[in-house]
């Protein structure tokens, strides 16, 4: 199928260029789960965490790969969610469509919080709800515009962060060959072993750090719901997926060597960005500001994001629907889903009311509660892969296999069901992810009484 048939029967407009998927791919690695959620990962499981990353890395490059072959199978489809339709049936599409949608309104509102924390380095008395309602309202307006702005927003976006980054392991690596000292002392490899080790808070803390790790990563799928927009989907989206190891060691690992080998990992702040408390503790003046400024615009970019996926999953759910509902979300208004936009925007919205009933302890539950719903979904995507190769002759399977099928597809998904089991025994975990499996039994519910409307 030609991407002309295929940008007809999607609905959307191809606006996004090679280099647009190339940094949504690779700035989409870098947010608020890696400048914050990082603290508290490490104050878990201490220098394991990085043993940690590494593995959740793993996993999610096979879950990418097994998508990838998908998203080439048939560029038509609109997101994720009409493939487990498809190959699952229209119940479940329907369970997950709304469990993504929601998992990703969930995932911004964490992201929200998030800006509210980094803004307090500067104005500790600003209210930590004001920054997010007047990013969402901003970033609104500018997805409501055109695909290729959000495009040029994040690829500006992504140059940021990733030239942040990659300066900040280099200033690490040139103090760490020179012999520098912080404020925390010298900066040397032998903080990943001293402090009791580098499994210091045995296997009770490594486990308990995989949730922060995995929230980390959430997201990391968002360059597949690029593609229905994306110039030259085939080759863009290949490529992208195939960079998501050299990302993960590039982006994850060694920044958070860096991190580690500059501060000893029980004196790692949970309540702000670990990257601005290491800059801060070598003295370069100003430094602290200049990284806050980062992950500020990491944690903007992040939001961008997720109300593009937001919008776009809402339409996919209920395109070509019945009745009002249906009507109003499962349509394009300049051949972008607005009012799927509007209506994530305003739920995101509601981010300040968790913070005024949670207090300081709303960003890890939304971020656990995100995690939850993720791993649901993620378990969900992989049946569907099982499902297209089973139902597929092999004359038509996609050229861009998951490689060692069907034994990966397993492996991964065990390790995914291990990870539910994990948050339910976690108790920081628990209520976060029983609520994720009730919000799926909801909608399971709602699935099976319209499903019997239909047939009345």
């Amino acid at each position: 199928m030609d991407d002309e048939n295929e940008n007809n029967s999607s609905g959307y407009e191809r606006t996004l260029t090679n280099a647009h998927i190339q940094l949504i791919a690779l700035g989409g690695t870098i947010g608020t789960g890696l400048f914050l959620g990082v603290g508290n990962s490490i104050r878990m499981a201490g220098p394991s965490v990085i043993l940690i990353y590494m593995i959740v890395g793993i996993f999610l490059f096979l879950l990418m790969r097994a998508l990838g072959e998908l998203i080439v199978s048939d560029l038509s489809k609109h997101t994720y969610i009409d493939f487990i339709q498809k190959y699952l049936g229209k119940n479940i599409g329907f369970i997950s469509g709304y469990l993504y949608w929601i998992s990703w309104v969930t995932l911004g509102m964490a992201e929200m919080t998030a800006l509210g924390i980094y803004f307090q380095y500067w104005f500790p008395h600003l209210a930590t709800w004001i920054p997010g309602l007047v990013t969402i309202a901003i970033l609104l307006c500018i997805n409501l515009l055109s695909a290729r702005l959000f495009g040029n927003l994040e690829f500006s976006f992504a140059i940021i962060k990733i030239v942040t980054v990659l300066a900040f392991v280099i200033l690490v690596a040139y103090l760490t060959i020179t012999g520098g000292k912080t404020s925390f002392g010298p900066v040397t490899f032998a903080n990943l072993t001293n402090n009791g080790g580098f499994f210091a808070k045995g296997g009770s803390g490594f486990f308990a750090g995989f949730q922060m790790v995995i929230f980390s990563f959430v997201g990391v799928e968002l360059v597949g719901l690029t593609a229905a927009e994306a110039q030259n989907p085939r080759v863009t989206i290949k490529k992208a997926i195939n960079e998501v190891p050299l990302r993960i060691i590039l982006f994850y690992v060694l920044a958070i060597v860096a991190i580690l080998i500059v501060i000893p990992w029980n004196k790692v702040s949970t309540s702000s960005s670990p990257f601005v408390q290491t800059l801060a503790a070598t003295g370069i003046r100003n430094a602290g500001s200049i990284i806050n400024f980062v992950v500020i615009s990491a944690a903007v970019s992040s939001t961008n994001s997720i109300l593009y996926s937001a919008g776009r999953l809402l339409f996919s759910v209920t395109f070509n629907g019945k009745g009002k509902w249906n009507k109003t979300f499962g349509h394009l208004r300049r051949q972008l889903p607005q009012n799927g936009l509007i209506l994530s925007a305003c739920l995101m919205a509601l981010a300040p009311f968790v913070i005024i009933l949670i207090g300081n302890q709303a960003f890890n539950f939304i971020s656990s509660t995100s995690t939850s719903m993720f791993i649901i979904i993620w378990c969900l995507m992989l049946l569907t892969h099982i499902a297209y190769r089973k139902q597929t002759p092999e004359a038509k399977l996609s050229d861009f296999k998951m490689p060692g099928f069907p034994y990966l597809d397993y492996l991964t998904l065990l390790f995914f069901i291990m990870m539910i089991i994990l948050l339910l025994i976690l108790p920081n975990n628990r209520v976060s992810m029983v609520a994720a499996i009730l919000i799926f039994i909801l909608l399971s519910t709602v699935a099976k009484i319209w499903q019997r409307e239909k047939a009345c």
